[in-house]
């Protein structure tokens, strides 16, 4: 019998265990996701380094500054990412190094950017949430091999053996944050690079070793879909979310999520909408029992603000739904 097929049934047996006792690896209706739902709406940052002077400049992100402006808008949660496609990371990961046979420092961030942000955001009432792709960074060959992955600028076809070594990345990160972290967002979760069930289940468990209340969702796509049985919220990821409103809190027994855009793309820092319409559709999603978070982009310049921070006109527009959901805070939380 190949290795390979020993890890498959090892784990399928985990998966069906793990399903049997219930929320670790993703529940119907997950009890976990209540705080999620009553935040209402939450902030997104791709704070994605591309070269070494802007890994360094992550201990320049000014952590104060982004926490009061969180704190402004009104947010419940604000997700971050660790990294992307790039081979830079936000944090450091000694797992990642062990692996991919990188220097300390030389991928991986020094400071541990998301425990500063837990401790600045934590008396400020609001809850982190972190970002990772299914898979290595698709732009570094290097740690395409090392993970054992075909190596080129795109995503990879996936395997459980992948999978295993991904997930002792994922958990030194959720060891080493515990319940200060209290969600995943994982990008890159596509059938056609054979994601499926069985790894999902490995990603989930490594995520829920750390603290085994956090929530996690895998991304198939440009759609609001329940799309793995580990999941515990839709990612929902929207180009044109306005006239997108859930049914219910509930679609398939996922928490309802949609993750958007407030410039003209991803990351960027202007505006597309009205804050008007904005409000208008984050209204009618929470008023129904789902969720919003609305991706914002970073500072880069110093020139022009403290790095990291937030765009005025974009701050502006997420005040506006903040106004808009406090006139309609005596309402019951739906069910």
């Amino acid at each position: 019998m190949k290795i390979s097929s020993i890890v498959q049934g090892i784990l399928t047996g985990l998966w069906i265990t793990m399903l049997a006792v219930g929320n670790v690896a993703g529940a119907d209706r997950n009890p976990n996701n209540d705080a999620f739902m009553a935040s209402r709406y939450g902030a997104f940052m791709h704070l994605l380094p591309g070269n070494p002077g802007q890994l360094e400049q992550v201990k320049a992100f000014d952590v104060p500054a982004v926490a009061a402006q969180l704190q402004e808008m009104g947010v419940g949660y604000f997700v971050i990412t660790l990294g992307q496609n790039s081979g830079y990371f936000n944090s450091p990961n000694a797992t990642y190094d062990r692996i991919s046979g990188f220097k300390p420092g030389e991928k991986c961030s020094t400071r541990d950017l998301p425990l500063d942000l837990y401790r600045a955001l934590q008396p400020k009432g609001i809850r982190l949430m972190l970002y990772l792709p299914c898979q290595v960074p698709n732009q570094d060959v290097v740690a395409q091999k090392a993970f054992g992955l075909a190596q080129g600028p795109q995503d990879q076809p996936l395997n459980v053996d992948f999978a295993g070594k991904w997930a002792e990345v994922i958990r030194e990160w959720s060891d080493r944050y515990g319940d200060k972290v209290v969600g995943w967002w994982f990008d890159g979760g596509y059938p056609h690079i054979h994601f499926n069930e069985a790894i999902a289940t490995i990603y989930a468990a490594a995520v829920k070793h750390g603290n085994p209340k956090a929530i996690v969702t895998f991304n198939p796509g440009v759609k609001v879909v329940r799309h793995t049985l580990a999941e515990d919220y839709t990612a929902g990821e929207l180009n044109e979310p306005l006239g997108v409103v859930p049914a219910s809190r509930w679609l398939d027994g996922s928490q309802w999520h949609a993750l958007t855009f407030v410039g003209s793309e991803w990351g960027r820092r202007n505006t597309r909408y009205t804050s008007a319409q904005w409000a208008g559709w984050v209204r009618s999603v929470t008023a129904r029992g789902g969720v919003v978070t609305l991706d914002m982009g970073p500072n880069w310049d110093p020139k022009e603000g403290p790095i990291g921070s937030f765009a005025r006109p974009q701050v502006e527009q997420v005040r506006a739904i903040k106004a808009a959901l406090a006139e309609k805070s005596s309402e019951p939380a739906p069910k």
